[in-house]
Formats: structure tokens, sequence, C-alpha cells
């Protein structure tokens, strides 16, 4: 094992969990929407808003691409990333973990419940969106997690614990 990626729907803790990692184990971590933020030098809202979405996947698959070179990272997938085969193999290809941080709905919807920043929810049924990815996910994932009301310290544990058990590290 490279490193580990982290997937879900979006609000499941992916970012909460990556930073966890980082501190609880020291694996850097970056968050895929962030780096590509910061290299285009806009939000994803903005960059949905002004290019569309095929745009804002050329780039999340570029980034894939970039940071799956590097060594004990921890990647915080966007929630769609995993919905592209060519980013999965990316992942795989290059000896990363996908790790599935399954959250029940209720709770994904709880926390998004004012948020305004996400794209895909502006233009889609939250629940159709779910429905949508969560058998990719499932799918894709070489590890899942279930997530309800743990903290990010909790679920970096279990999810050491689980890549160790199941012989991964």
């Amino acid at each position: 094992m490279k490193g580990i990626a982290l997937c879900g729907f979006m609000g499941c803790g992916k970012t909460t969990v990556a930073n966890a990692l980082e501190n609880e184990y020291n694996l850097k971590h970056i968050d895929t929407d962030k780096y590509i933020e910061e290299n285009c030098l806009m939000s994803i809202s903005e960059l949905f808003e002004k290019y569309g979405e095929e745009y804002f996947r050329e780039k999340e698959h570029s980034a894939i691409l970039t940071l799956t070179k590097q060594r004990d990272l921890v990647l915080a997938l966007g929630g769609g990333a995993v919905m592209f085969e060519r980013n999965v193999k990316a992942l795989k290809d290059n000896g990363y973990l996908i790790v599935f941080l399954d959250t029940d709905l209720a709770v994904i919807k709880n926390r998004l419940l004012n948020d305004t920043s996400r794209p895909l929810l502006k233009s889609n049924d939250i629940d159709k969106l779910y429905n949508k990815r969560i058998n990719t996910y499932n799918f894709v994932s070489d590890v899942k997690i279930t997530c309800s009301t743990q903290d990010g310290k909790t679920l970096a544990k279990m999810i050491i614990d689980k890549i160790k058990k199941e012989g991964f590290i």
C-alpha cells in the first residue's frame, strides 16, 4: 500500500478523517478539492459555474494522477471522484487503498443542511445522487468503514485497525 484514498458521499467526513489520520498516524493528507481550488485559483463552485462539470472532472483526474505519485499520503477525494473509472484505475495502479466511509444518508443530510458551497447539491436531488453513487462506492472500495456518530480520531483508528487486520499493512 502506497497511500490511502478516502471516498464516500459529500459530507460523510472524508476531510475530518484525513485530518485525524494525519494527526494520529503521521500521514500527510491532501483534500483533492482544496488542491484543485489552490491550483485553479477559484472555488469548486466557481469552476462548475464558469467552466462546467466536465472541466472540473478533468482537473480532478489530473490532480489524482499527480498526487498518487506521492507515498504515505491520505487523499480525501471529492464525492464524485470514484464515479469515473479512470480515477479508480489511477488510484489502484499507483498502489492506493480505497477506503469507503459509509455514512447514513440522514446523517449526511443533517451535515449538509445549510451548505451552499457544493455545486451538485444545487442541481440534484440529494437522495437520487446518493442512490446513484452508493453502489459504486461499495464496488470500488478495498475497505468499508461504517460511520455514524464517531469522531475523526475514532474513525482513523478503525481504518488503521481494519487495514492491518485485512493485511494491507
